[in-house]
């Protein structure tokens, strides 16, 4: 390393050491809420700073190349302002959702003020996947019932062409036939949460698997589609199985342990999307 650049280094250290010190009592309210809090139910955000650090850990050769040609960046000061503002901002009116997106956007501005872009750009993706710490469940509630919506359909024309005798009521499938049930999309089960956790696991499986930014950002749009392909297999199991077996059994043992049928056909599907896009050498 240059002599010229022990300065910004030892200043990024000190500010470093300040920033972690200032976050700590974000960091408490985040893991209280994640451990206390069944309606954002954020049991996959202990991963996402693995993740993170999994990814700083892959860049270790480029990131050293870059620490080594440290530099002060007047830009990344002046990027690092507002989102310091907006942190405060969010400690003055207790919104943990401004103190993580500001601890986010700092993980980048910070590192691009005393050492440089090219050391920044290198922490970019690890940065920005911590935003999937940030709680969005309780945010975006005015979208479960449009999900509801879906799933219930979506499980209802399918239910129709294995012959079942189904109607919708409401977010409700309904049945009157030989084997009658009532199977109700409740608020729970809309997959808005199990949504933020496959984004947060399609973005890790994009970032590693897939060589362009093109392919990741498509890969990761599809998680959407996929969350919501997920959910609907899950409704549609509970129905067959209500229909088959048991509407009691069905809403309740099976109900319970269906959450990983979502799981297993959305992350099927997302390694089906990923291999494709893999060897598809035009999306680049």
């Amino acid at each position: 390393m240059r002599k010229s650049s022990a300065t910004p280094v030892l200043a990024f250290g000190a500010s470093l050491l300040a920033f972690f010190v200032a976050y700590a009592g974000t960091f408490r309210r985040a893991a209280d809420l994640y451990l206390h809090s069944p309606e954002e139910d954020m049991s996959f955000a202990w991963l996402v700073p693995v993740v993170s650090l999994y990814a700083l850990w892959c860049e270790r050769d480029a990131l050293k190349a870059a620490f080594a040609e440290a530099r002060f960046s007047w830009a990344g000061l002046a990027l690092s302002a507002p989102l310091v503002a907006c942190g405060l901002l969010g400690v003055r009116g207790v919104q943990l959702r401004l103190e993580l997106v500001a601890f986010a956007g700092l993980c980048v501005t910070l590192p691009w003020t005393f050492l440089g872009w090219r050391f920044a750009r290198l922490v970019l993706f690890p940065a920005a996947y911590l935003l999937f710490l940030v709680p969005l469940s309780t945010f975006l509630d005015f979208a479960t019932i449009h999900l509801r919506y879906v799933a219930s359909g979506a499980a209802l024309g399918v239910l129709r062409l294995f012959g079942v005798d189904a109607v919708r009521e409401g977010t409700a499938v309904v049945s009157h036939g030989a084997h009658p049930f009532a199977v109700d999309v409740a608020e729970p089960c809309s997959g808005l949460r199990s949504l933020f956790a496959l984004m947060a696991l399609t973005a890790a499986y994009a970032n590693f698997t897939q060589r362009t930014w093109a392919k990741r950002g498509l890969l990761f749009l599809c998680s959407v589609p996929l969350a919501v392909l997920g959910n609907v297999a899950r409704i549609l199991s509970i129905c067959l199985v209500a229909s088959c077996c048991s509407p009691e059994f069905a809403t309740g043992f099976y109900h319970d342990y269906s959450g990983f049928v979502v799981f297993g056909v959305a992350i099927f599907a997302m390694v089906a999307v990923g291999e494709g896009l893999a060897k598809w050498p035009r999306a680049n």
